[in-house]
């Protein structure tokens, strides 16, 4: 295995980690939080952040074979938002579908990824990617939003690990940090 199948092994495995901690956390949180908006504090639910999430892996599940990502063709399925249980079996597929691309020992191929940067020109301009570099933009969007929804939990009386929401290398940092002090 070379140093890029072992890159590519590696994001892989921290995506799927990622997404676990989603299971984790959708099965232990209240049935009826998963979709209530608590306005006027939030504008979207849990079940939101979950689905947009989502939306992302499956646009990239869906589109890497023909090897141009359509960020902007998102299904935006009502029902990963509202049913616990429907995300959890998206989650499980998702998951998969990463396993199942590691084990076909995917070499890092490029991609071109469609993504809308402005509201007057809805039509995606194509950007060069890499398969490496779309695992990349999945984690660290999933943990952007994962802060959100930690944020809500706090709110909700829901207990969560002081890591979910927060970036790998701001955990790194301060592991780093405590070491050298």
């Amino acid at each position: 295995m070379n140093a890029l199948s072992t890159d590519l092994s590696n994001l892989i495995r921290c995506n799927l980690s990622t997404l676990s901690s989603a299971s984790e956390m959708i099965k232990r949180l209240p049935k009826e939080k998963y979709n209530h908006v608590e306005r006027p504090y939030f504008e979207s639910c849990l079940g939101k952040h979950v689905r947009h999430i989502l939306d992302h892996y499956l646009c990239f599940a869906r589109d890497l074979e023909s090897g141009v990502i359509d960020y902007e063709q998102r299904q935006r399925d009502t029902q990963l938002e509202t049913n616990k249980d429907y995300a959890l079996t998206i989650i499980d597929k998702l998951q998969d579908f990463l396993r199942q691309l590691a084990e076909d020992n995917t070499q890092d191929g490029k991609l071109e990824v469609l993504l809308c940067n402005d509201v007057d020109l809805p039509q995606g301009e194509a950007t060069q990617s890499s398969i490496m570099r779309e695992l990349q933009f999945l984690q660290g969007h999933t943990v952007h939003h994962y802060a959100l929804i930690a944020t809500m939990l706090r709110f909700y009386g829901v207990d969560t690990t002081r890591e979910f929401g927060i970036a790998p290398s701001t955990l790194v940092h301060e592991k780093t940090v405590k070491v050298s002090a």
